[in-house]
This record gives structure tokens, C-alpha cells and sequence, in this order.
């Protein structure tokens, strides 16, 4: 079970997981308050994934477990952080976002929750104290409109519901979200055509971002570029990149091993949307597929002034038989601006972490990332100034799915 896809299949099986115990709060006893960092980890037993979501103070010595300890949370979890809150998101039939916080002693906690109807297909920050969710149903015969939630960071809740049609999104093949950024008034989705039965991709070759205004969510306008092919892949919220100044930058990988059913004709690479725009800009495309050597970027994290820490995959070339498998992956620091890659020295290559989003955290100029080894999974600590990483704490999980830090 290396990769997101082999675990979503799994984890649609019904069960608890014993092989750890753990509580709703985190206690004195078990944890030292006021601890910055936060993880989740996946532990899958007998085909079946809960998920425990931990604090520790130290990520680079010695293990991070969720024995006696940590919020016990079942079913399928994606996590993403907004404004020292985590938001543990349910899929998989589990209809409702947490967040969780710190409380008064310092201990983290979870807080309170809203529910959805049926699925979050995107979940992202607009504001200092507003996300975004984003509910499509999963093919035509669910329905026609697409559901906006605006949700209160604070208290956990939702202030407004806006529905807007499907259509004209759905023109070609079902879309499946890949994306979702708010920037200069815009809210702009990156999705991919995708048919809803059999998940073939058939229409690859170019790249679509649906655009609608905010606050209002009306629908504005679907944008097109053939420069690179779809932009993100299959539920692994990849298709953007916000810089500072609310630019947009797209990713398409067309990777068979991300869930592509073909590679298409068109290179892995970057195009640019200038902030409250809707359109692409013509005069920049970085042809990441030529500057790698025929290699295409799996996840990506915004590490700030250009610069961008990316898992690529050693595929080349990809076939069928690696379709979903996310695997062989190097990690390297992609800039934007000036169109260069750079590997990373000392992180092995490995497989995907098996969560939707990328499982990565980015402080005082390092970047840690848990990653899966032969002797189990250790978080690798990557300097940003000269792309070296040193290996840190053993993590004892399946999978890692989050890590952030509660400042």
C-alpha cells in the first residue's frame, strides 16, 4: 500500500483498527504541552485505516508513535491548516470537517465540526478567517450542481451555501477537481476530465481552470491552454501554486503513476495566471518535462520567493502497469522564476505517503518530509539554502497524511 489510490480502495472496507490505542484529547500525562508539531498517522490493519493525530516537540530524534495517545479519528481523513487551525476533512462516507486547536494548557483538542452532503471535492483558505469547500457530485446521474460552503476558520462553521451548475465544466467527460485557489476575487478550480465509471482519461491535451468570482461564487468563465496538458491530478489538490503576490501557477504532470490513463502529447509543466485574471499568460510556460530529462513533478509545496520543493517521479518512461502506483519518487527544488530544478541530496527515492494532499511542512528554512524507507517511515529534513536533507525521527504509522505546526 504505497500509494493514495491502493489505500482509497482499501479503506472503503468496514473495521476498527487495535492495534493502537487511543483518546479524544490530548492529556498531560501523554504529551508535552505547547508541543509545535503535529502529525497524523495512518495505521492500517487487516485492510482498514484509522488515523491518530499526535503532537511531538521534536521531529528530528527519536520516534513519533501513537501508542497510549493521540486523537483517535476513523474512517478516511484528508488535513490541510489554516490560521492555527487543522481541519481533518472525512471522505469515504464520512460527511463532516473537524478542526482541531490547541486549548488553554496547551494541549491540542478537537473543537467543532460542520457537516457536508455528500463529499468535499476541494477545501481551501480564501481569507484570514474564511475556506472555501467545494461539493461536485461524482457523476451526472448524483446531479448537475456544483455546492460552494463558506466556512468560518474560527468557529468551525458554514455562513453561506451557493449553488451553481455543473455545466459548462462537464462539456467533455465528468470533471474531477484537482485544484482549488482564491486569489484577487477569484476562485479558481483546476480540474480534470475524467469519466466517472471506468476513470479513463481521455481528453489530456489540454489544461482547464473554471474560474468564479469571490465572495459571490458565480461562475465566470472556463479557461484553456494546450501548452501543457490537464492541470493536477486525480485528488491530490496539486493543480495550483499561490505565490506572494497572488499569481497562480499551474502544475500538469499527466503522470500514468498519478492516475493518468494516458500521457497525452504535451510536456509536464508549469504555466502562470496573473492574479484576479482569467487567463493565462502567453509569454511564460516552463517546460519542466525538457529541463528534467523526460521526468514529470507528482506533489509540490510553495517553499516562497520562487521556489518550490517538489517529489518527482524516476519513471521514464510510464506505462499502463505503473497507472496509481505513485512510486519511485526523487525530490528536487523547482524555480519557478528562473525555470531551473535542482535535486535534493540525501532523501532516498520512494514511494507516495498515501494521503490526498501533500504531506509536507515547511519552517525556518527547512522543509521535513516523512518519508517511506526499506527500515520504515523517517522524517527527512531538507535545508532550503543548499538542498541537503539529514534524516530525523522514525514515525511509527502505515502512512503520514499530515504534518503541520501549531504556532
Amino acid at each position: 500500500m504505497n500509494s493514495i489510490y491502493k489505500k482509497l480502495s482499501y479503506l472503503v472496507m468496514a473495521g476498527v483498527v487495535l492495534a493502537f490505542s487511543g483518546c479524544d484529547d490530548l492529556s498531560e500525562i501523554e504529551e508535552t504541552p505547547n508541543a509545535p508539531y503535529v502529525l497524523s498517522l495512518g495505521i492500517t490493519s487487516s485492510g482498514t485505516t484509522t488515523y491518530y493525530v499526535v503532537t511531538t516537540d521534536d521531529l528530528m530524534n527519536g520516534t513519533i508513535d501513537a501508542k497510549g495517545k493521540g486523537i483517535e479519528q476513523s474512517g478516511y481523513r484528508d488535513y490541510t491548516i489554516a490560521n492555527n487551525t487543522i481541519f481533518s476533512i472525512g471522505g469515504l462516507g464520512v460527511n463532516y470537517v473537524t478542526g482541531m486547536t490547541r486549548n488553554a494548557a496547551g494541549y491540542l483538542q478537537e473543537t467543532d465540526n460542520f457537516i457536508f452532503d455528500s463529499k468535499l471535492s476541494a477545501f481551501a483558505q480564501a481569507d484570514n478567517n474564511t475556506m472555501i469547500g467545494m461539493e461536485i457530485p461524482d457523476k451526472a446521474a448524483s446531479g448537475n450542481q456544483i455546492k460552494f460552503y463558506t466556512v468560518d476558520i474560527n468557529s468551525v462553521s458554514i455562513t453561506k451555501t451557493t449553488t451553481v451548475p455543473i455545466a459548462p465544466i462537464s462539456e467533455l467527460e465528468w470533471p474531477s477537481i484537482t485544484g482549488m485557489e482564491i486569489s484577487g476575487g477569484k476562485v479558481y478550480v483546476s480540474y480534470i476530465q475524467m469519466n466517472p465509471n471506468t476513470y479513463a482519461t481521455s481528453y489530456v491535451d489540454t489544461g482547464f481552470v473554471a474560474v468564479y468570482s469571490y465572495p459571490e461564487l458565480a461562475f465566470e468563465k472556463v479557461m484553456q491552454d494546450t501548452r501543457t496538458g490537464a492541470v493536477g491530478s486525480w485528488a491530490a489538490s496539486n493543480g495550483f501554486i499561490k505565490v506572494e503576490n497572488g499569481d497562480l501557477y499551474t502544475m500538469s504532470n499527466l503522470s500514468m503513476a498519478n492516475g493518468f490513463s494516458n500521457g497525452g502529447t504535451k510536456h509536464a509543466g508549469f504555466l502562470r495566471i496573473p492574479a484576479g485574471t482569467t487567463g493565462f499568460d502567453s509569454s511564460y510556460f516552463f517546460d519542466f518535462e525538457a529541463g528534467s530529462g523526460g521526468l514529470k513533478p507528482a506533489h509540490a509545496v510553495y517553499l516562497g520567493n520562487g521556489l518550490v520543493f517538489a517529489e518527482v517521479s524516476t519513471l521514464n518512461p510510464q506505462t499502463s502497469a505503473d497507472r496509481w502506483s505513485d512510486k519511485d519518487l526523487k525530490c528536487s527544488i523547482v524555480d519557478l522564476y528562473n525555470q531551473t530544478i535542482t535535486d535534493v541530496e540525501g532523501i532516498p527515492v520512494h514511494n507516495g505517503s498515501g494521503g490526498r494532499r501533500f504531506a509536507v511542512l515547511v519552517d525556518g528554512g527547512y522543509v521535513y518530509l516523512p518519508v517511506s524507507t526499506d527500515d520504515g517511515i523517517y522524517i527527512y529534513r531538507t535545508d532550503i539554502s543548499t538542498g541537503v536533507a539529514e534524516r530525523g525521527a522514525k514515525v511509527s504509522a502505515s502512512f503520514v497524511p499530515g504534518i503541520f505546526k501549531l504556532n
